[in-house]
């Protein structure tokens, strides 16, 4: 397909992802913003060709607002973040004064997939935990203090993470996606160098308090088709 059509089919839907937002409508948004990823990808392209005859941002890096790294269940939205950060050609980046902080760096387009893949996929395995939680209280007639509630729930989105990754590695990566990675994670690396302190960067410790919940949610996250919403 020549480059003419490839950009007149990214601007069709990029328009699409606009007007899904504007009704409410998050799953069509979703799949059109990640087919829009796809495509760029594939050929190479930035938004700024898409929007722009000129490509002012060749080396250009984006970061994104600051958004909470941990919630009641750990710090399992940390892990998420930056395993899906690493797998899109971007950084998840912390903040040694403020632990409790992420944020996001890389090109804007593949930060903005980021960040909808994050949301999308923390809606779905907070939900699938939810579930798992009602299931084992039943279980075990009501007996479970809001510690081991949390405790459950935190080795089961633990789980989630595992078990979505597992999956995104069995699948292999062609040529363009091992160039593009190795192009952004030098590029990232050079911007870290001049504007942030290496030694400074969070480590994420992960604490399995539940095995059992854990398996479940390995179980579960290796089950969630990301792409097949994306067609």
């Amino acid at each position: 397909m020549e480059r003419n059509a490839i950009i007149q089919k990214i601007r069709k839907l990029m328009e699409l992802q606009l007007s899904a937002e504007n009704v409410g409508q998050s799953g069509e948004a979703f799949a059109a913003a990640n087919a829009i990823h796809k495509l760029l990808t594939k050929y190479n392209l930035s938004l700024d060709e898409i929007t722009s005859e000129d490509d002012n941002e060749k080396d250009g890096l984006f970061m994104s607002s600051k958004m909470p790294a941990h919630d009641e269940y750990g710090n399992w939205r940390d892990i998420l973040m930056g395993k899906l950060a690493e797998r899109n050609y971007c950084r998840n980046m912390g903040i040694l004064e403020q632990p409790s902080i992420m944020m996001v760096i890389g090109k804007r387009e593949n930060v903005e997939i980021v960040i909808q893949l994050y949301n999308r996929l923390s809606e779905i395995f907070l939900l699938k935990a939810k579930n798992g939680l009602i299931a084992k209280y039943e279980e075990e007639d009501g007996n479970m203090t809001l510690e081991q509630q949390n405790d459950y729930m935190e080795s089961f989105l633990l789980g989630c993470v595992d078990g979505l990754m597992e999956h995104l590695d069995s699948v292999e990566k062609n040529i363009e996606e091992k160039f593009l990675a190795i192009r952004w994670k030098s590029k990232i690396n050079s911007w870290e160098e001049k504007h942030a302190n290496r030694e400074g960067r969070i480590k994420v410790e992960v604490d399995i308090k539940e095995e059992d919940a854990y398996t479940s949610g390995i179980v579960e996250g290796r089950n969630t088709r990301l792409y097949q919403e994306i067609k």
